[in-house]
């Protein structure tokens, strides 16, 4: 096993010189990241869309296609990990803290930001809230990280590449001027996307873990740089020992433990706030899904101000596309032994049912307790107060500080599973291995858990996780265009290799 040293000591350089700036000069840092976000997502904004449609048209051809009984490593290649454990770590991996805030609030966020020129917080912008965070939550959301998976996955497992990485599947029969290139900045995104972008699930999660600690053990706001310090300790010690053990025996356990708390978790939470009133709303939320779903991945918004779509879909989509390699390397390792059509399945449709669970239990439990009044969770969103929102909801729950614990826990692992992610992509990216029969040491796992832990704790310090996900986004970009060549190169794979 080789390390990639080409790819390893740039990437961390760059790593090291964004902590710096950020840290150092946060202010200046802010305000550039800023404006070369709006410009990027103002001017090419579609392109993201439309790369969404590609992805779901090309997921599509997967499945009912005629290459969707080919299997990663070949006919007689068994899956790895049961179904259950297999779209456990997919889910897990790519949600981190993101769906349990977001869960909670997204549905009032877009009600109160409401799209098509509605009026907001109206009786329809309720329930345009609430489609808008299923469509987010989504096929279109989830078939992002299909070519990527199937691409990676095929190139080294049944043509047994050197590497798992994008580079590897662009250039797999793509041998022109330029190839290789692309293949190189494809690659350092990736891994810079690896280590850095699970910091914005850190950003959105942190506000949500601290203000659950201090509610639960009654600790001052005054000591909360100390809370968030100990979160972090605890949580590197979590996602340590678990990337450094593997994936059978670590990430495989934490993600099936995450999973199991959080519909443990979901279930209590329906049976308290009334499952049938939310099962009448998700009923009326699919159907306006169904009837408004090409409306939604088209809308641009160009005659509008655009302020909604560049704000959440838009937004979305470069979150994916950041977050795409690190998943399309992660998932086509455990992905081994699966038909193609078994990946766009358990992407497209398990791992969305999860999502939309947890938008039916908690989103339409918030939107009920913001439209009758009984709480003003808008008002909290306006004031930036993401985690007191939460917890005023959970407030409204008969048994609250139980509901709390149970949050809490599954914040803290699934931030961890994560993380545990990121640092195992990152080291399969930085290393050389033998057609995927062998896996990236130990030591460079726990190198890139490290840097990402030292990442989280420096920003999380100075402020600057709204800094870095701009950044993150803008890499999007990029990434977004590389998709085109990941499809082209799939394709061409499949079909050259079926002749």
């Amino acid at each position: 096993m080789k390390l990639e040293k080409k790819l390893f000591y740039p990437v961390l350089i760059i790593i090291i010189a964004v902590i710096f700036l950020v840290a150092t000069n946060l202010s200046k840092v802010q305000q550039s990241v800023d404006a070369a976000y709006d410009f990027c997502i103002g001017k090419f904004g579609w392109i993201f869309v439309l790369t969404d449609i590609c992805c779901l048209l090309f997921s599509l051809w997967i499945l009912f296609g005629p290459y969707k009984d080919i299997r990663l490593g070949g006919e007689n290649c068994k899956p790895a990990f049961n179904t259950a454990s297999w779209a456990g770590m997919m889910f897990t991996t790519s949600c981190g803290a993101w769906l349990v805030v977001y869960g909670f609030l997204e549905p009032v966020y877009c009600a109160a930001q409401a799209p098509y020129q509605i009026e907001p917080l109206t009786t329809q912008a309720y329930e345009y809230g609430q489609m808008y965070a299923h469509f987010h939550w989504g096929p279109n959301a989830w078939c992002i990280y299909v070519p990527v998976t199937i691409a990676i996955g095929y190139v080294l497992y049944n043509r047994n590449a050197e590497r798992s990485a994008i580079s590897e599947a662009i250039t797999a029969d793509f041998k022109w001027k330029g190839s290789k290139a692309i293949g190189y900045m494809a690659d350092m995104l990736s891994v810079l996307g690896a280590v850095i972008a699970p910091v914005v699930s850190i950003g959105t999660g942190m506000p949500l873990l601290v203000a659950l600690v201090e509610n639960i053990f009654g600790v001052p706001d005054i000591y909360r740089s100390y809370i968030q310090a100990a979160i972090l300790l605890i949580w590197v010690l979590i996602f340590g020992t678990s990337v450094y053990i593997g994936l059978q025996k670590g990430i495989k356990k934490l993600s099936n433990i995450n999973i199991a708390m959080a519909f443990i978790f979901m279930f209590i939470f329906g049976i308290g706030s009334g499952i049938f009133k939310s099962l009448s709303a998700e009923i009326n939320t699919i159907g306006l899904f169904i009837s408004n779903y090409i409306r939604m991945g088209t809308y641009t918004d160009p005659f509008g101000n655009g302020t909604f779509v560049k704000g959440w879909t838009i937004g979305y989509w470069a979150c994916y596309f950041v977050y795409m390699p690190l998943m399309g390397v992660f998932n086509a390792r455990i992905s081994k032994g699966r038909r193609l059509k078994e990946i766009v399945i358990g992407q497209m449709v398990l791992c969305t049912l999860g999502c939309w669970v947890a938008m039916a239990t908690f989103g339409n439990y918030s939107m009920n307790l913001q439209v009758t009044e009984k709480l003003n969770i808008a008002e909290f969103l306006a004031n930036g107060d993401e985690g007191g929102a939460i917890l005023a909801i959970l407030q409204t729950m008969p048994i609250p500080k139980v509901m709390m614990i149970i949050l809490l826990i599954i914040s803290f692992v699934f931030l961890a599973t994560t993380m545990d992610s990121s640092a195992f992509s990152a080291a399969e990216m930085t290393a050389k291995q033998n057609g995927g029969q062998s896996l990236a040491p130990r030591w460079l796992r726990i190198v890139w858990a490290a840097v990402a832990a030292a990442v989280a704790f420096a920003l999380v310090q100075v402020g600057g996780a709204k800094a870095v996900r701009s950044l993150c986004y803008i890499t999007g970009l990029p990434l977004a265009i590389v998709t085109y060549f990941v499809i082209a190169s799939a394709v061409r794979m499949l079909r050259k290799d079926s002749l």
